[in-house]
């Protein structure tokens, strides 16, 4: 088994993922001027995740409509912002097409798109919030902290030839936006639950851990319903993580975490021998789409 305390099970990231990870913080566009309210966003592929978090509605018929074009959309994205504007409602596109306010591609984009989103709707304490948060979860996170001090070295390693299953009760999309980094930097498939999410584990896993389905239920946050899929799961999965939040708003919560995953994710491509940054052919569909 490779080891994560070693410099030379590195050497699989080769475009560097590590350091956009540890400089994430800070990163991307800054909006040009103040954008009248009401506001709106609508997010596609890399925007989607900001588009959740920052809490907006998809829709607006005043105001500024933020469309964040993160690829995927199949040319939705465009359609809708020619018809969203009018004298009333002026449109603001953030992305890496043509014309928009310029976001290149990454798995960590999500936080960019919402820095973006905070700056320009006034709410920069929320931002520095979540930036605190990040930044404190860094200083446990980064290669140079050893195992036993690292939890996202210790997911991976627990993930490892385990198929992930997450369940986030307090912020639903936060479980999508997991199956993307692990998919996207871990090259890892990973499973979500349906919206009756506790009904699915009761019946959906029913024996499955006496077959050896190498399931890993991966708990994020905490409350009851963490509690109850716990008690549920501990039986019909092979292993079962908790991920607390650190303290702070709902948002900054939910970012940490995303934050952490995406740690876990890069340290789990690491342990597969894999390079954790997107493959050319993710360049080449990105392009098409």
């Amino acid at each position: 088994m490779r080891d994560l305390d070693r410099e030379e099970t590195y050497l699989a990231d080769r475009r560097g993922l590590a350091l956009e990870l540890r400089d994430l913080v800070g990163s991307g566009p800054v909006p040009k001027e103040a954008y009248p309210g009401p506001h709106a966003a609508l997010g596609y592929g890399e925007g989607w995740l900001a588009a959740r978090l920052s809490g907006l509605p998809d829709w607006t018929e005043e105001g500024t409509l933020f469309v964040l074009e993160g690829g995927y959309d199949l040319g939705e994205a465009a359609a809708l912002a020619l018809v969203a504007e009018t004298e009333r409602v002026r449109v603001v596109r953030v992305g890496f097409r043509e014309g928009a306010a310029y976001l290149p591609p990454s798995p960590l984009a999500p936080y960019r798109y919402l820095r973006f989103l905070l700056l320009a709707t006034g709410q920069e304490e929320a931002l520095s919030e979540v930036d605190k948060a990040l930044l404190e979860e860094r200083k446990r996170l980064t290669p140079e902290v050893p195992l036993e001090a690292n939890p996202a070295k210790f997911l991976a390693y627990t993930l490892l030839e385990r198929l992930p299953l997450f369940y986030a009760p307090f912020f639903r999309p936060l479980e999508e936006a997991a199956q993307s980094l692990f998919a996207r930097i871990g090259k890892s498939l990973s499973l979500t639950p349906p919206h009756s999410a506790l009904e699915f584990f009761l019946t959906g896993l029913e024996a499955r851990h006496e077959q050896g389905d190498p399931l890993a239920a991966v708990l994020l946050g905490e409350g009851e319903a963490v509690r109850l899929a716990k008690e549920i799961l501990e039986t019909r999965v092979d292993a079962v993580a908790e991920v607390p939040p650190p303290e702070g708003s709902r948002l900054a919560q939910a970012v940490a975490l995303w934050y952490r995953l995406a740690w876990t994710a890069y340290y789990l491509a690491l342990l597969y021998g894999v390079d954790p940054s997107d493959p050319e052919v993710l360049e080449r569909l990105r392009e098409a789409t």
